[in-house]
């Protein structure tokens, strides 16, 4: 079998909900009981580019309409297509991606009963920052305005409980929000 000659590089991103869960109050929760755990939390959104193509591709919750009425928090139909995308990666490039994005992806496809993707190169950003420069800070927006590549949208106050609450117009903001890491 011939080695390709250019591997196939992605640029990607997820957006996932808040972990709701019950206290009894803010104060003093440094330890929340598991029980506690009113529902898990899922991948809203998921953005991606691949290396030499402009296009930012992204998948929503809001991109299988009936499974969105019948649960907005049904992320199946997003993690299918986030484990076809990543199938066919042979590095993937993410910010603080080997520490959450990746891993939390790899938890929702066996929970779905999916197949473990096939390891690939990881090229984390937030990593390469941390462990090569001295940054006054390694979070993306930051690093995007120093080295004048962008920043990250600025989201409405709110987003992430809207998004919750099955608003469709807060879930397309957050896929605005998403594709925008990405870039």
């Amino acid at each position: 079998m011939a080695k390709k000659s250019n591997p196939s590089i992605l640029y990607w991103d997820i957006e996932t909900s808040l972990l709701p869960v019950a206290v009894f109050q803010l104060a003093h929760n440094d330890w929340i009981d598991p029980s506690a755990i009113l529902e898990e939390r899922y991948v809203i959104c998921a953005g991606w580019k691949w290396d030499g193509e402009s296009r930012i591709h992204a998948v929503s919750t809001l991109d299988d309409p009936k499974r969105y009425k019948k649960n907005p928090h049904d992320d199946k139909h997003v993690i299918e297509v986030l484990h076809d995308t990543l199938s066919k990666a042979d590095v993937i490039i993410h910010h603080n991606g080997d520490s959450f994005d990746k891993r939390y992806v790899d938890t929702r496809i066996l929970k779905l009963g999916l197949p473990a993707l096939a390891p690939v190169t990881s090229i984390d950003t937030y990593k390469i920052a941390k462990q090569k420069f001295l940054f006054a800070s390694n979070k993306l927006d930051y690093l995007g305005k120093f080295l004048d590549l962008g920043e990250k949208i600025k989201t409405t106050p709110g987003l992430w409980m809207r998004v919750m609450q099955g608003e469709k117009a807060a879930v397309s903001e957050m896929v605005a929000y998403n594709k925008q890491d990405v870039a």
